[in-house]
């Protein structure tokens, strides 16, 4: 296939944060889902495809705002998962949950449970990937998936202007549109 401007490369999957709101509790149940059916919407080319035999690699990683640098998701949050494969997966400057969608009945899901252990102000990022090459994929385009967060609410997302990382304050807000919105961004702040 020849690169031309109907090359399919940007997906785009719906995902959840339930309740969404910008305020929980110490103990709160934050619930995220994310299901869809095998044909995944492309936004360059405004169809569907049939990624069925695809595998969508899906990744979170938690950032607490009120430090700079990234955090072990567990030391602060509790972590349960409907998909076996989710899990938490350490890196140098913290983790991040890492694992495949679950694909049952012609459909792709995803669910996690955090629940919180401390008071702070929160940014969840929600990224996504496709693993395999497909025939309708041009030579030398990158794909990508964009995660919908919450039909494109706000996302709360004003509360990255109080992070004390510049990374998060002030670059993220610059490009909201691929920083936050297109990676599945919601921010939130925990509670006593």
């Amino acid at each position: 296939m020849q690169c031309n401007e109907e090359c399919p490369h940007r997906f785009h999957v719906p995902s959840e944060i339930i309740p969404y709101q910008l305020e929980y509790h110490v103990g709160d149940t934050i619930r995220f889902v994310s299901k869809f059916e095998k044909h995944v919407h492309e936004l360059q080319t405004d169809m569907k495809y049939d990624m069925s035999k695809k595998g969508f690699g899906p990744n979170t990683v938690v950032v607490f705002l009120d430090t700079i640098g990234r955090i072990k998701i567990s030391d602060y949050f509790k972590f349960y998962t409907l998909n076996p494969t989710y899990r938490e997966t350490g890196q140098s400057e913290g983790s991040v949950l890492i694992g495949q969608y679950a694909f049952l009945n012609d459909s792709f899901s995803l669910e996690y449970i955090l629940i919180p252990k401390y008071p702070g102000n929160y940014f969840l990022i929600q990224k996504c990937g496709v693993w395999d090459n497909f025939p309708w994929r041009c030579r030398h385009v990158y794909y990508d998936v964009i995660v919908d967060m919450n039909s494109r609410k706000d996302g709360n997302f004003e509360l990255l202007r109080a992070s004390k990382d510049s990374l998060y304050s002030k670059y993220i807000i610059a490009d909201l549109e691929n920083g936050f919105f297109n990676k599945g961004g919601f921010c939130f702040r925990v509670v006593p």
